[in-house]
């Protein structure tokens, strides 16, 4: 189908349009989408809380079920029964929670909807969970360096300096990163980020002992800039923090006003190697 076209009889008076709703037969009767498919938890904590889009697309309602299946040692909470309109797009509230005896690491979590047509739909929510954290700023007054910088204005130390007025700025291009050199090895569990406007969409934080041997603690795939907080599950020992910008989200290079770093909280459980090991060199010792 390529065009709509109304008609109403010769000499009536025009009909008043508020909305069409096309119907398309041979497509699924209802989509499920996710706000966003990444989210951060606490063990032990309050909820993370996704919205999901519901949309019918049949000529009547239909009536569905929305089921998360998560592992266990989580709860979550959400809608069993929804009712699709046709053409008016419902959102649903799912919280997930990770319980105190859950290991950090990034949990994928299927979402599915069923209606009583036969359609089933499923996205995964990606639930990155971490320690509880606290204590000061390890990242405060840090040494910093990047792979570059746009212009001596924006240098990588302003990241650390505690200022909310200056901003490390890299050159046009994806692969730019930011490193921190922690004062003395600890257990990280948690990255704090504030995006300047140009921010990365997609972005990877690593760890190392070393600076030399490298640990992709945690990955996001959905950056949307501002504020963000990572949480992750570093290893013991960790002394550099590397903000690893795949992505950009605009044709300028990257920028952050700041990079804070939190260690996990005393009792708290970080110790976990699962993220991806990269065995390269930093170019920027």
């Amino acid at each position: 189908m390529e065009a709509v076209r109304l008609v109403w009889r010769p000499g009536s008076p025009a009909p008043v349009v508020h909305e069409l709703t096309p119907w398309y037969s041979d497509g699924p009767g209802a989509e499920l989408a996710l706000e966003r498919t990444e989210t951060d938890a606490v063990a032990g904590g309050g909820p993370a809380v996704v919205r999901a889009r519901l949309t019918g697309n049949r000529p009547a309602d239909l009536t569905g079920r929305l089921r998360v299946r998560v592992p266990g040692g989580f709860g979550v909470r959400a809608p069993h029964r929804v009712v699709l309109r046709r053409g008016v797009p419902a959102s649903a509230a799912v919280e997930v929670r990770a319980g105190k005896d859950v290991r950090p690491g990034a949990y994928r979590i299927p979402v599915v909807l069923t209606t009583g047509d036969g359609t089933r739909r499923e996205e995964t929510l990606t639930v990155r969970v971490g320690a509880p954290t606290g204590g000061p700023d390890l990242a405060r007054g840090a040494r910093a360096v990047s792979s570059a910088d746009e212009t001596p204005d924006f240098p990588a130390p302003a990241v650390t300096d505690g200022d909310p007025g200056t901003r490390w700025s890299s050159p046009a291009g994806d692969g730019q990163w930011v490193r921190v050199e922690l004062a003395a090895p600890a257990r990280v569990g948690e990255v704090r980020l504030h995006w300047q406007e140009a921010y990365a969409s997609r972005y990877r934080i690593q760890v190392s002992p070393d600076g030399r041997t490298w640990r992709t603690a945690a990955t996001v795939a959905d950056g949307r800039g501002g504020r963000a907080s990572v949480r992750l599950g570093a290893p013991a020992g960790t002394r550099f923090v590397r903000v690893v910008c795949d992505e950009r989200a605009t044709r300028h290079g990257v920028s952050l006003w700041s990079v804070e770093v939190r260690a996990v909280r005393d009792g708290g459980d970080g110790g976990d190697d699962r993220g991806r090991r990269d065995d390269g060199r930093d170019e920027g010792n």
